[in-house]
């Protein structure tokens, strides 16, 4: 199988990102020559290297972020980016992750959040894809949870909702605090 048909057996998958290993699956190729035609991909620009083994066929940071770790979600400023509730661009994209990850990915902060933590976000469609991204009050209640402290409140934002999500996760904030 040469490059060209490999690349389009992955964009029939209905995710954007891919280990080394899947690729050799999909391609039916031995994991050795998987990685040459690989390396060969990502030279022509047809393939992004993500992270050690894992690459992706857009280099969208949003997109890849989301599909790097099973059962996590995109939150922090970066889901309120993708709510269009602040419009500054995040530079580090937060994805909440049930276990400590320790793979390095550039712009891509992995936080550990306990399992009660895992509420309050969606699926959006984005280029095509399902992206798991917290809802605009989880965002906040994440924020406050990992650094201690409610940030700006930003409109249209569910009060009663952001409440009931800090009670969720045990943080003292009250409607008065939500709306500063």
């Amino acid at each position: 199988m040469n490059i060209y048909e490999i690349l389009e057996q992955l964009r029939k998958k209905k995710t954007p990102v891919f280990t080394t290993n899947e690729i050799a699956r999909i391609s039916h190729l031995k994991k050795s020559c998987a990685i040459v035609s690989i390396k060969r991909m990502v030279d022509k620009g047809l393939l992004f290297r993500v992270a050690k083994g894992i690459y992706a066929l857009e280099q969208d940071p949003f997109l890849n972020a989301s599909y790097i770790i099973p059962n996590s979600y995109i939150s922090f400023n970066a889901a309120l980016y993708l709510h269009k509730a602040i419009d500054q661009i995040p530079s580090t994209i937060h994805v909440v992750v049930p276990r400590r990850v320790k793979k390095k990915v550039e712009g891509v902060t992995f936080v550990s959040l306990p399992k009660k933590a895992f509420f309050g976000f969606e699926a959006i469609k984005y280029r095509g894809y399902s992206l798991w991204i917290a809802d605009k009050e989880k965002a906040l209640i994440d924020i406050t949870y990992k650094y201690g402290h409610m940030p700006q409140t930003i409109e249209k934002i569910n009060k009663k909702k952001l409440v009931r999500y800090a009670k969720l996760m045990e943080l003292k904030i009250s409607e008065q605090e939500a709306i500063r």
